[in-house]
């Protein structure tokens, strides 16, 4: 008896980690939602950049640059998609986002020459860019205002849940040598889309706020808090986020000779790191300057890169998968700090009416970062593969001392300013 109390008092601390209380039935139907759809990105996000490097023979500068050419539609689609989900509700604008992943994603198992790379991850850019402003939105509508921040951290909970099952299994099937496990995966991913489309539409959709004098992006635009989240987290995105997630795995099995079945272990340590971490860390931050906080994170990740970098330069191995997965539990408290901030600021200090029109432009800073941040780090680690790192690690470092010496007081000088 004393041991199942024990085993029972242990699942409950657990749980108390991982687990925002008091969110209605259906922002959790949501969650289940966003781990299914990450689910399928776990699978194929290690080995996309390998898959067209390795298998469909596209120098790996123009498989980065392929990869990352989706932000060029993303940061598009995601301005258009915010007025729609504005006006219309981010349920059906949800629904038609994975499906169109969906498609582009069972494109990629057709593709044999780099125009065909491009024009698919292009294609990508698309659902990719309406998803969050989209899913964002849907989420605020669901909760209480109070809710909102440990909300939105929990569903990027739900998706780094998502994305390490994703791995995980990923990894197994990689494992197996199966000469097209490349393509199996690309088709698991495009049918984890269907299936999260069509579970949102049984969702009900939150009211909808309209009023034809909002003002539209220039009001939005007009928010200075705003333009400094957009472009502070446009350059943690380029520097920390899409390199980490594209080009790591290639830097990992080129440089080090890391197994590209351990890939996945080493994301998924950095997923059961956000995972015990995350809520704990939103908690923290919640009444500091956003500014103050994101500097904070853009030091850790100055911390990560440069283990990656030493990494590089001095491991081989299953030494280098230790160290790497250091590395990566340094990085996932920043991203911890990164996602307890960005988003649920936005969203915050955005008007009801604008609600969507914020949350796009901080997705176009996310797909901007995606757009210059793969191709960037891909050139660097074909060029020089230890320069990409450090790079890495540079930017960071001089995010983080520009915020600290000018951020704090942009932020407080600026309307309505909150948090400090």
């Amino acid at each position: 008896m004393q041991r199942k109390l024990h085993l029972a008092s242990g699942i409950s601390g657990i749980a108390r980690l991982v687990v925002t209380p008091g969110l209605p039935r259906q922002a959790w139907v949501l969650q289940a939602g966003v781990v299914l759809n990450f689910l399928g990105n776990g699978l194929v996000a290690p080995y996309l950049v390998i898959y067209l490097h390795f298998s469909r023979g596209i120098p790996l500068s123009l498989a980065a640059l392929a990869v990352g050419s989706g932000g060029i539609l993303a940061t598009i689609s995601g301005l258009v998609i915010g007025p729609l989900v504005d006006r219309f509700g981010p349920r059906i604008c949800l629904a038609f986002a994975m499906s169109a992943n969906a498609v582009a994603y069972a494109a990629y198992t057709q593709v044999h020459a780099t125009w065909q790379a491009f024009a698919v991850g292009m294609a990508v850019g698309i659902g990719t860019g309406a998803y969050g402003p989209s899913v964002q939105t849907l989420l605020s509508g669901f909760v209480l205002p109070e809710q909102r921040a440990a909300a939105l951290s929990q569903q990027r909970m739900s998706a780094i849940i998502g994305l390490s099952l994703g791995g995980l299994a990923g990894a197994a099937l990689v494992l197996t040598g199966v000469p097209s496990v490349y393509t199996l995966l690309l088709l698991l991913d495009s049918g984890t889309f269907l299936a999260f489309a069509t579970l949102v539409l049984f969702l009900p959709s939150p009211r909808i706020v309209r009023n034809v004098s909002s003002g539209g992006y220039r009001a939005a635009l007009g928010d200075r808090r705003l333009r400094l989240l957009a472009m502070v987290s446009f350059a943690m995105v380029g520097a920390g986020i899409a390199p980490m997630l594209w080009i790591l795995p290639a830097y990992a099995r080129g440089v080090p000779g890391v197994a590209a079945g351990a890939i996945g272990l080493i994301y998924a340590v950095n997923a059961a790191v956000v995972l015990l971490a995350q809520l704990r860390i939103t908690r923290a931050v919640a009444a500091r300057s956003p500014t103050s906080m994101l500097a904070i994170g853009a030091g850790v990740w100055t911390l990560a890169w440069g283990m990656i970098g030493a990494t590089g330069w001095l491991l081989r191995g299953w030494f280098a998968v230790a160290a790497l997965a250091g590395a990566m539990t340094v990085y996932a408290i920043g991203e911890c700090i990164y996602t307890a901030i960005v988003t649920p600021t936005a969203a915050a200090i955005a008007p009801p009416i604008l609600r969507g029109r914020y949350l796009a432009v901080m997705g176009f800073a996310w797909q901007a970062g995606f757009m210059v941040g793969p191709p960037a780090a891909g050139a660097l680690e074909s060029f020089r593969p230890l320069a990409f790192p450090l790079v890495a690690a540079g930017t960071c470092a001089a995010l983080a001392v520009t915020l600290v010496r000018v951020g704090r007081y942009l932020w407080s000088s600026a309307r309505g300013a909150v948090a400090g």
